[in-house]
């Protein structure tokens, strides 16, 4: 390896690594700013009632009693869970109580007046979503008796009861946003990347990238940013509308896998596993259309399929984490990215790091629901970070593999340069003028076959490499002259070829006397070897084929050399063209 090449290579190296470093940026920002440090302090104090309270359930009486170690395990539509107990004293303005429950109805008392309810509204058998509920009390609230009434809209809606909170109306709402503020963050970044990419996506596809998976990574970006959305309730607070808020959190968690897989698919990182990842990719959707089917009928809410999604997607992790293990290994020696690692394995890390992350969503969901009692759980979850590993892994796979495509499409210009450009003068070569002839086909063209008079005797008299220089020179006059045609080539030597589209013979005599005007300028310099030339032009409309009709402007080139010699006789033995030829015949 050449010293530029190797410094080229550590250059690219340390490309890669300040991008992977900006990438990790975006996590740390985003956690500083869900910090504390960034929080605003509470006005008033709040409460947290978790004891204190009288349970009544399933005709049982229980005084006294801690909401966290309260167990109602089993419990199957329309049981009601009842919780009574006298509020503090506690100095407040604008008194709430708050507290979260899931597929429940609710009625709060204070007093035994009803101050509020929820999902009564909702006919019986739909969907009732989890929900908080913020409670405004009487401003003498202090010393009532206040009785809050969940009943299970679904079989095992609860376990128990999640902990009540006494406060400031704007506290807790702000308590509330705050401590969802990584996830608003998150999902607010996850949805606007995505975003772009799917603004962008047209271009790329249509271009000549033809890449489908940008537009299946954007997809992956604002479905994952909306649920993150979704399941931190933050859209539900936004919206109000807890209904619509937890329908579309469910479809865009069914729909992931599908957007997932065809993302792999489109990237190469399927590696010859396509029929089975079709085959994943069709029960994925048949179970994401069959859940909102079955929900639209009211056979089965959109809910009951949480169980089967959970075991469908873990078990398919599994088969994609081997899938793409597999495919790094097998890269192993092909190329590697900036950083000297392959594309695959920077996405395999990132879907790894969200399949872990939503397998341990999924213990936690289960734990919190049916082994402690259901209680709420704040602070930072498993599936925003897992959400945020994917898109940044896919954000550094395009852009390992848009570079990648970069230096390709880089070095295939330099090797057809190579292959079909002329070293000495730079313009294109015989291989490249053969290629271009073969393509013309029927079109409408004229052709210009021109010599360089007097090479042989330059070489011969002054050495090869003044003969170089005057190719070379000559090479720039063909290229100022004819720089409106289409083919401007050197077939070997001193023989040269032009070729412009849709023009007849007629239409190429102001460049030939571009090039009759450029010589003459060159000759009137005083170098070494004066330019003379010979040329032949011919058009499509004079032979059947271009082979034709390059012949046909050789041959009248020719004509045009032999009367130079008969007037000049610029190649008579003691003729010395490099000082003694006049002038440029055109």
């Amino acid at each position: 390896m050449t010293a530029v090449e190797k410094k080229t290579e550590k250059n690219s190296q340390v490309r890669g690594i300040l991008c992977l470093l900006a990438a990790m940026l975006v996590p740390l920002f985003l956690f500083l700013m869900g910090s504390s440090r960034f929080s605003t302090p509470y006005k008033y104090d709040h409460l947290e009632l978790s004891e204190g309270w009288n349970i009544i359930y399933r005709g049982r009486f229980y005084s006294n009693t801690r909401l966290d170690s309260f167990d109602a395990d089993g419990v199957v539509t329309g049981e009601r869970l009842i919780l009574e107990r006298d509020l503090p004293d506690l100095y407040l303005f604008s008194p709430c109580l708050t507290f979260k429950t899931r597929n429940s109805r609710v009625y709060v008392y204070e007093d035994g007046k009803r101050i509020y309810s929820y999902g009564y509204d909702i006919a019986e058998g739909d969907f009732v979503p989890k929900s908080y509920h913020y409670v405004p009390l009487s401003s003498a609230y202090a010393g009532h008796f206040v009785r809050i009434e969940i009943t299970a809209a679904d079989d095992g809606a609860f376990s128990g009861a999640y902990d009540v909170t006494l406060g400031n109306t704007e506290d807790l709402i702000r308590h509330y946003i705050q401590s969802r503020r990584i996830g608003a963050l998150v999902g607010v970044f996850m949805f606007g990347f995505g975003f772009l990419l799917a603004v962008l996506s047209p271009f790329l596809i249509i271009g000549a990238a033809k890449d489908w998976s940008v537009l299946f990574s954007a997809m992956i970006a604002m479905m994952l940013g909306i649920y993150v959305l979704c399941y931190n309730e933050i859209m539900a607070y936004f919206t109000h509308n807890d209904v619509l808020s937890h329908l579309i959190e469910y479809l865009t968690l069914y729909f992931t896998p599908s957007v997932i897989i065809l993302y792999i698919l489109t990237s190469g990182a399927s590696r010859g596993r396509v029929k089975v990842l079709w085959g994943l990719l069709f029960t994925d959707l048949s179970l994401a259309v069959a859940a909102i089917v079955l929900h639209v009928t009211r056979m089965l809410m959109i809910n009951h399929f949480l169980l089967i999604f959970h075991v469908a997607f873990l078990s398919e992790s599994l088969y994609l984490i081997y899938l793409l293990v597999r495919s790094d290994r097998e890269s192993r020696n092909e190329r590697r990215n900036l950083i000297g690692m392959s594309s695959e394995r920077v996405l395999l890390y990132g879907i790894f790091v969200f399949i872990l992350s939503i397998f341990m969503e999924v213990i936690r969901y289960y734990v919190y629901a049916y082994v402690l009692s259901s209680r709420d759980s704040s602070g930072i979850d498993c599936i925003t970070i897992g959400a945020l590993s994917i898109v940044l892994s896919m954000m550094l796979n395009y852009f390992f593999h848009s570079v990648d495509h970069l230096t390709e499409a880089r070095t295939r210009i330099r090797l057809h340069g190579m292959a079909y450009t002329d070293a000495l003068t730079g313009i294109d070569n015989r291989a490249s003028c053969d290629q271009f002839m073969a393509a013309l086909g029927d079109s409408r063209y004229a052709v210009v076959s021109i010599d360089l008079d007097g090479l042989k005797i330059v070489n011969d008299k002054q050495g090869h490499s003044i003969g170089d220089m005057m190719i070379s020179g000559f090479g720039a006059l063909l290229r100022d002259a004819f720089s409106d045609c289409d083919l401007v080539g050197r077939m070997g030597g001193d023989e040269f070829l032009v070729i412009k589209k849709d023009a007849g013979r007629g239409d190429m005599e102001a460049d030939i006397r571009s090039l009759t005007l450029g010589a003459e300028e060159e000759n009137r310099r005083g170098a070494t070897f004066r330019y003379a030339f010979s040329y032949g032009t011919a058009d499509s409309g004079e032979a059947d084929d271009v082979q034709a009709v390059y012949m046909l402007a050789d041959e009248r080139m020719y004509k045009m050399k032999e009367e130079h010699h008969k007037k000049r006789g610029i190649f008579t033995t003691n003729a010395d063209p490099a000082r003694e030829t006049g002038g440029v015949r055109a």
